[in-house]
């Protein structure tokens, strides 16, 4: 029994190193699965926010349109005389019915999806079934665009609710004539000035419009250069959730799925929004989903991509970590029981028998494997290839073998890779990203250098070539795909805040002209750059007609203006970016006096490249025209900063400024810019 304890502890310490060594490497796999989940989720997040807000903003201009001809007096003259047929009108009042039929037109021809006004003896049945239709109190329609569908119970209900919500009310989607899809939107009318009562309505302006013209257009543009991202919008009830947007795989519009199993996509992004997740489409395959709801809508926006595709490549990387990490293990097991086995005297025979065999198992996984690995003597020589290389070079191993680089690879390619060598000479583990020539292709590899410790072969280099081009474009095609979203979110807040149309860009120009100027670092720059173009997108969390009202603010329109610096930190908290560009924005509003908000900073606490940006900001705000006045001259503004140097901002900061304008002639320019560009 004494003679087998040896044995038995062996197998113990190898049974828990493998067991611990399997353990860790899942776990390492988990880890970074979870990590590119978290990537999509972001990505999913930004594209969701987007769509929603094209919807609601396109939802919000179809409802200004109809507002506009409720709030017409000519309107509410009509409906408050209850709609009198032209017999019993006057001749000036069958001129005003005339122009009441020319404003429901050129509303319609302004929304761009109606036909021209006729009344309602004269309409004729269409196929278009959709325009603008006036309707009194009773719910009556009186007076409508050619081809306006007749009255159903969809434009009652629509009625109704808008009615007892005395409100605007979107309602649908829903099937039309045809099976065609139709959404009301119904704005109430109220009474004339002079007879209005308290929560009275004297009639309704209704719009059945057919979202294939329009709404669907949002859903179908595309954000990412994948083939299996969709937004769609889903509703229905507690019994089913329906599909209100075109499908792919031939399944159709208003196609239906139980609302009871959380499974399923759909059902997930409409009680789960906000939420992310991985659920099975309604086509059964598994997708990569989060939903927005609509505001003022039963509609809820589902964002989501296959997740085959989506994790394509997380899953080849991960493949290939797990693939060496094994090795790694399988090579100190396997030279675990060879030093033990040598440990314990077995013959000499059996001992090399095992080597070789261990050997040839690793040559038979090397040649396995699709990396280009060779291993290369101290006297420059190959002593070994493995099959990959061999096959794509075009040369059999034999003679390969005993041979220099410059046998197998241009001189260029043997040259940097030797230089490589001589380069880190001294270290164990030498990786570098390079471009080289190999066989007929020019590729992105990552190199690896190992340089051997013991046995006949010590100092010798064991070269691992991992193509990485793949890698590479999908990275950079992430980089353009965030690019994009950055501009995206931009031109969305001027286009929101078109007071300031260009505001971010400049704001931009100007800030790395001063960062520059002061010496900052080529990251620093980078970050704050960044910071410049973002610092602005809270402002879509505000209402439209605070950023372009013309008169003063009130106290409490300013207070609330000054919350865009916080929604803006809000929207990118989490994002990871190369530098402090959340901080950066957070601290813009800082003062070196201390007077400034949301924490009160002041001097060495407020960082430089916030400072910077705050300079910037006012500089291009005070320069830059505006619908509401003219820019100011450069030196009254450079003036007006100066004014304030030390209290407001800082003076190195405008001193640099000052330096910066005496050469930059082309920023007088901005003050002639259309401000309602």
């Amino acid at each position: 029994m004494s003679n087998n304890k040896p044995a038995i502890f062996a197998s113990v310490l190898l049974l828990l190193f493998l067991t611990a060594s399997v353990w860790l490497v899942l776990r390492y796999v988990d880890a970074e699965r979870e990590r590119d989940m978290l990537k999509w989720q972001d990505r999913l997040s930004i594209l969701a926010e987007s769509q929603k807000r094209s919807i609601e903003n396109w939802l919000e201009t179809q409802a200004s349109n109809l507002k506009e001809l409720a709030e017409n007096p000519l309107v509410q003259i009509y409906l408050t005389l209850g709609g009198e047929s032209e017999d019993e009108m006057s001749e000036t009042q069958r001129g005003q019915m005339g122009h009441l039929r020319n404003l429901v037109a050129a509303t319609a021809r302004h929304a761009g999806v109606f036909t021209q006004v006729q009344p309602i003896s004269s309409n004729q049945p269409g196929s278009s079934n959709d325009g603008i239709g006036v309707f009194d109190s009773a719910g009556r329609l009186l007076l409508a665009t050619r081809y306006f569908p007749q009255p159903d119970e969809n434009i009652d209900a629509a009625i109704r609710d808008s009615r007892s919500q005395a409100r605007v009310v979107y309602h649908g989607i829903y099937k039309g004539a045809g099976s065609q899809p139709r959404l009301a939107i119904v704005v109430p009318v109220s009474a004339v000035q002079a007879t209005r009562q308290q929560d009275s309505f004297t009639g309704f302006v209704v719009a059945v419009i057919n979202p294939e013209h329009s709404l669907y257009g949002f859903l179908a543009q595309r954000w990412l250069t994948t083939s299996s991202d969709e937004s769609i919008l889903v509703g229905g009830d507690n019994n089913s959730t329906a599909f209100l947007s075109p499908l792919t795989d031939g399944y159709r519009l208003f196609h239906q799925i139980p609302s009871a199993s959380d499974r399923l996509a759909a059902n997930f992004a409409r009680f789960n929004a906000g939420g992310f997740a991985d659920r099975l489409d309604y086509r059964g395959k598994e997708v990569l989903v989060t939903g927005r709801r609509i505001d003022n809508t039963g509609w809820t926006l589902m964002q989501k991509i296959d997740e085959s595709e989506a994790l394509r490549e997380s899953k080849a990387h991960q493949g290939f970590v797990l693939t060496v990490f094994l090795l790694v293990v399988f090579f100190v097991t396997v030279s675990f029981i060879a030093i033990w086995r040598h440990s314990t005297s077995v013959r000499l025979e059996k001992t090399t028998a095992r080597l070789e065999a261990g050997t040839a198992l690793l040559n038979s996984v090397a040649d396995n494997i699709r990396d280009h690995i060779f291993l290369l003597g101290v006297d420059g020589r190959i002593i070994f290839i493995n099959a990959a290389l061999s096959d794509c070079i075009g040369i059999p191993p034999a003679e390969i073998i005993g041979r220099s680089l410059h046998h197998i690879f241009s001189m260029e390619t043997a040259e940097r890779l030797l230089e490589l060598r001589r380069a880190s000479a001294g270290e164990d583990i030498r990786n570098r990203v390079m471009q080289l020539t190999v066989g007929d292709a020019e590729h992105s590899y990552h190199v690896s250098v190992v340089s051997l410790k013991r046995g006949e072969y010590r100092d010798s280099l064991l070269f691992v070539l991992h193509d990485i081009t793949g890698l590479k474009q999908a990275q950079d095609r992430h980089n353009r795909l965030l690019e994009g979203i950055i501009s995206t979110l931009v031109h969305a807040t001027d286009m929101h805040d078109p007071h300031c149309a260009h505001h971010s860009e400049r704001t931009r120009e100007v800030a790395v002209a001063i960062a520059g100027a002061m010496g900052l670092s080529e990251p620093r720059i980078t970050a704050l750059a960044m910071a410049s173009l973002l610092a602005n997108i809270g402002k879509l969390y505000l209402p439209r007609e605070i950023l372009t009202k013309m008169e003063s603010l009130t106290e409490d329109e300013e207070e609330l203006l000054r919350k865009h610096n916080l929604y803006s930190v809000e929207i990118l908290h989490g994002l990871e970016f190369d530098g402090p560009v959340v901080d950066i924005i957070e601290q813009k509003n800082e003062h070196p006096d201390g007077s400034g908000y949301p924490k009160g900073l002041s001097r060495d606490e407020i960082m430089l490249e916030a400072k910077i940006l705050a300079v910037a900001n006012a500089f291009v705000a005070m320069s830059s025209a505006r619908a509401y006045r003219q820019g100011m001259p450069v030196n009254e503004v450079l003036d007006v900063l100066l004014a304030t140097a030390d209290g407001k901002y800082d003076r190195h900061v405008i001193a640099a400024l000052f330096h910066i304008a005496e050469n930059r002639s082309d920023w007088m320019n901005w003050r002639s810019v259309d401000a309602q560009l």
